[in-house]
């Protein structure tokens, strides 16, 4: 373990004073100031103070945060975490996910068989990899490591993909991801204005603008949350009006997906009464275009909604797309309205 990883580790465990750092580890004063000084410029650690007292801690955005977890994993687990975050292991560490034989992954990472070999058993010796072959050396994730799960939440990001801005006099933003991203988002965000469904959690920050936060378990493109959300009253009276509105889905993505779900009805069906609203929204073709995928099965849109009854204007749709309607047209029409 190399100076900086050595001090990193010792913070996270608890804040110290640079004292108690010179104190506690056997490098140099020289060499532990110089690499405090380094990490503090590196933002990798920051200085608090503590009952009158200056300390180090570890600096609160995800990257580190992260950081700092799978450094006290690492020390549980018996593992040196410096080793694995090395430039050449790492590498390696990320190849296994396409390929297993030394011959492979040297041509992948143009490093040395040798090299590999050395790095494969170095894994392997923490319990991150195991040989399924020796001779010759295949090798494989053992992916339900601990320190494995942490290494492949630490790769991932937060796309903005996920995001369904709204203005108005309290714009806010919809973020709908996996909970290893909003992880990422609480942290980054911490000082801003959010709340995450289901919760009751919601915090006042700096910025009118609000994030709502959506946990899912999986990652969703924008037209599996498109109707994912058409399948509930909240998101034929508002979500999806402005995933319309916005114009960044893909029709052909969302035609093939609805074709694959046996949504057709449906979901056209729902396009063309969001076209007869406001034209503009939903590009005429794109309604054609679904029309001719129609299914001659009729089928129920919105079973939340049947409990409410008919209005009579669905007579319309109900036979141009074969759909036993019941929606809330005042509730979508305000939602038009609203963008």
């Amino acid at each position: 373990m190399n100076i900086r990883s050595a001090i990193f580790g010792l913070i996270c465990i608890k804040p110290q004073t640079i004292n108690n750092v010179i104190k506690r580890l056997p490098y140099s004063p020289a060499s532990i100031y110089n690499a405090i000084e380094d990490m503090l410029k590196d933002a990798k650690i920051v200085k608090i103070k503590t009952n009158g007292e200056t300390r180090l801690d570890i600096s609160k955005d995800y990257k580190n945060q992260k950081l700092k977890e799978f450094f006290i994993k690492s020390l549980s687990y018996g593992v040196d975490p410096e080793l694995p975050l090395r430039e050449n292991t790492f590498l390696i560490w990320r190849t296994l996910d396409f390929f297993n034989n030394v011959e492979d992954i040297s041509q992948k990472t143009k490093l040395s068989e040798k090299s590999v070999r050395k790095f494969l058993k170095v894994l392997s010796s923490y319990g991150l990899v195991k040989f399924e072959k020796r001779k010759p050396i295949i090798a494989v994730k053992v992916k339900d490591h601990p320190l494995n799960v942490l290494l492949g939440t630490m790769l991932k990001r937060t796309d903005a993909d996920d995001r369904i801005y709204t203005p108005g006099a309290t714009p806010f933003e919809e973020i709908i991801t996996t909970p290893d991203n909003i992880e990422k988002i609480l942290y980054d965000k911490i000082d801003e204005s959010l709340t995450i469904k289901r919760t009751g959690f919601m915090i006042k920050g700096k910025k009118d603008k609000i994030a709502i936060l959506e946990s899912v378990a999986t990652k969703q493109t924008l037209e599996e949350i498109f109707i994912n959300k058409l399948m509930t009253s909240e998101g034929v009276e508002d979500v999806c009006i402005k995933i319309l509105a916005y114009k960044n889905i893909n029709y052909d993505a969302l035609l093939q997906l609805a074709i694959k779900k046996n949504l057709v009805n449906q979901i056209g069906c729902y396009l063309d009464i969001i076209n007869d609203i406001k034209r503009g929204i939903v590009p005429n073709e794109i309604v054609k275009n679904f029309h001719k995928k129609i299914s001659k099965r009729k089928y129920v849109f919105l079973k939340d909604e049947m409990n409410y009854g008919k209005s009579g204007w669905e007579e319309k749709y109900t036979k141009k797309w074969n759909v036993d309607l019941y929606l809330d047209i005042g509730a979508i029409k305000h939602g038009v309205r609203a963008l």
